[in-house]
């Protein structure tokens, strides 16, 4: 079986899905846990090794704008969280076409919000995070738990956000705040322990803080991303995270890893049968250069089996009938 393990982990998710109706000894060891994340970690590596793949919402059906007010929250081992509306949220795997609606929040939805998505390993559980700011200087914190399909009040703040998604780094989420005296900080929550903490800013003499400033992942790092256009072209100035005490500016001749930014993003799209998919058109559609500044603030993608239902007992004969994609 070890043998099976290591074919059917190297194939694509539909393919997969497919090889579950070939017997219910197959079914079984394809619906395990220790497969699912069998197949999850070669996705990753196979990221890291061809290139990393964002993902981003298509705005456009057919000429139709039907996705306006719908924001990305964040994306962890092939599940997507979406918020259509404020105050709604669904999590999605687009591989599968899984889709899960999830309880609203539950206060009155504030103009003035945060959120993000990730995943806890020491419950092996994903949240959903959300913060609002009650009055200036004063946040409100609540986790929803998809295991319990519960939100759970975690805590006050004494921070003003600006910033919506959370950037998901090393098992927090991270957002630039205003402090109270209005000094713009990093503030990270640890989705495990629960706790925030303050990330210091880069203390280089090159560095002060401009409201264009923008956080997210490159090289599997958490960065300061600075775009401006000068002289008919954009540059973008990029700060590092070495460690959570220091970081490295980069130089504009670097010549690191070319995937760090992207090679591809997909685009997702919603259906007429509520699901939602990955655009055929997943290659080339956008400017792939790790210069290009809004590559940074697309989620890292990977196609795996997880899903964002809650487990239950499938019958291996009706899984089967429907498995073709």
């Amino acid at each position: 079986m070890d043998v099976v393990v290591e074919i059917v982990a190297r194939l694509d998710v539909e393919d997969v899905i497919r090889c579950k109706s070939v017997c219910k000894s197959w079914y079984d060891l394809i619906s395990s846990d220790y497969f699912v994340k069998t197949h999850l970690k070669r996705s990753y590596n196979n990221n890291r090794k061809h290139g990393y793949i964002r993902i981003r919402l298509h705005w456009m059906i057919n000429n139709v704008t039907k996705l306006r007010g719908c924001t990305m929250v964040g994306s962890c081992d092939g599940l997507v969280c979406i918020s259509p509306d404020k105050g709604e949220f669904l999590i999605t795997n687009p591989s599968t076409r899984e889709v899960r609606k999830l309880p609203m929040i539950p206060y009155t939805v504030r103009e003035r919000m945060c959120w993000g998505f990730g995943y806890d390993p020491s419950t092996d559980d994903y949240k959903v995070v959300v913060g609002f700011n009650e009055s200036e200087h004063h946040m409100r914190f609540h986790v929803l738990y998809l295991k319990s399909n519960k939100w759970k009040f975690i805590g006050d703040c004494d921070y003003f956000t600006y910033s919506n998604c959370g950037v998901l780094y090393d098992g927090a989420l991270h957002w630039f705040m205003d402090d109270t005296e209005k000094k713009t900080i990093i503030i990270s929550f640890d989705l495990s322990l629960e706790k925030f903490k303050q990330i210091p800013l880069p203390k280089d003499t090159e560095y002060v803080y401009d409201e264009i400033d923008g956080l997210g992942m490159f090289e599997e790092r958490l960065c300061i991303f600075r775009s401006y256009y000068f002289l008919d072209r954009y540059y973008t100035t990029i700060w590092v995270m070495k460690n959570y005490n220091c970081w490295q500016l980069l130089p504009r001749d670097y010549e690191g890893n070319k995937y760090a930014a992207a090679t591809s993003a997909y685009k997702l799209n919603c259906f007429p049968d509520n699901t939602w998919r990955l655009c055929d058109d997943n290659k080339g559609n956008v400017d792939l250069s790790w210069q290009s500044w809004y590559n940074f603030t697309y989620p890292i993608f990977v196609n795996s089996l997880v899903s964002p239902l809650k487990k239950k007992k499938n019958n291996w004969s009706e899984e089967s009938s429907k498995s073709g994609f």
